[in-house]
């Protein structure tokens, strides 16, 4: 499709999200993209929608290979009243990872992020009943101590996360100081790096999420003092060992993040959010995670600053929140 048919075609769906993420006349919104964004539609049904709201907008484009710590980034986006990311700059863990990033959010900014394909953003709108169950996970989360992850498969993960906080997506960014990404639902948080103690087993039909893949063999990654300590399994545990290496630095062996999906609506033949986002699907990751917020339950207020970033998820797997069920192979056991 030509992209001006594709932003006519996506202009309403901007427009009821940037309702949600209450943009208001006279607010400066920033579109940030760059030449390789996949959908180039976007930029302009961005500016579309957020123009009828009364918006003063304006399109950043870096150039493919900029660096995002950018003076001229920097000023942009610390002072904008909302942002939306539509770039995977810088890379391997994304400009979410950034520390431009973080002082926009210190600076009272709202941030989207917005790189899903259209149908999935059509398909997976943001609604009330989300951020309701998201919500309420995550201010399960901030209570807990240690996070349990077991699957029939040989799961048995330990992790403790004294004094962080519990995180939440669901689409909306509508606070100073908030990011989101659209679409998504689900509860998470950032583990202490020294932490992690055990085994996770990824298994055939599982998401490397971002190898944009499902498994299609077994992966055992054995944990200790926060460590991935070996790497067992075919051609994909092959692969993340390559990643462990060519990210060359301390942490990329290190858990980011730790947590579960609360979306019903989500497909798990869609190899993106939707993979994160599946109720009840487990999500861990490997590598960065700095990424400070001042809005509650956002963010993930860890200190790993590797150059990876790896998301794996998995079905059919348990999570435990100090003992107490939480998702039970795969399946949410509270949504209240």
């Amino acid at each position: 499709m030509h992209p001006l048919l594709g932003s006519a075609d996506l202009t309403p769906h901007f427009e009821r999200t940037l309702r949600l993420c209450k943009v208001q006349p006279g607010e400066t919104v920033l579109i940030f993209t760059d030449p390789l964004f996949p959908h180039p539609a976007y930029p302009a049904a961005a500016l579309a929608a957020a123009s009828t709201l009364g918006a003063q907008v304006y399109i950043l484009t870096a150039q493919s290979d900029q660096d995002v710590k950018d003076k001229v980034i920097r000023a942009a986006w610390t002072h904008a009243d909302m942002i939306l990311g539509m770039s995977f700059l810088p890379g391997s863990h994304s400009w979410m990872y950034s520390d431009v990033h973080s002082e926009a959010l210190a600076a009272g900014a709202r941030v989207l992020m917005v790189q899903e394909p259209p149908a999935t953003l059509k398909r997976l709108p943001p609604t009330a009943e989300i951020r309701r169950i998201s919500l309420a996970g995550a201010q399960r989360m901030e209570q807990a101590r240690e996070v349990r992850i077991t699957s029939p498969a040989g799961t048995d993960l330990t992790l403790r996360k004294d004094g962080r906080i519990g995180a939440y997506q669901c689409g909306v960014a509508d606070e100073p100081g908030r990011w989101d990404h659209w679409p998504t639902g689900m509860v998470y948080c950032a583990p202490l790096e020294d932490s992690a103690e055990g085994v996770l087993v990824v298994q055939p039909g599982d998401v490397l999420l971002t190898s944009l893949q499902h498994a299609r063999s077994e992966v055992r990654l054995t944990f200790r003092g926060g460590r991935v300590q070996s790497v067992a399994g075919g051609a994909e545990a092959v692969q993340i060992e390559a990643m462990l290496r060519a990210a060359g630095d301390d942490g990329a062996d290190r858990l980011a993040h730790a947590g579960w999906g609360t979306d019903p609506r989500a497909d798990w033949r869609v190899v993106g959010m939707d993979s994160e986002s599946l109720a009840g699907a487990i999500t861990v990751a490997l590598g960065r995670n700095i990424f400070a917020s001042p809005a509650r339950h956002c963010g993930l207020g860890g200190v790993n600053r590797s150059r990876l970033h790896f998301d794996m998820c998995m079905l059919g797997t348990s999570l435990y929140l100090d003992g107490e069920l939480v998702v039970d192979a795969g399946q949410l056991v509270d949504e209240e």
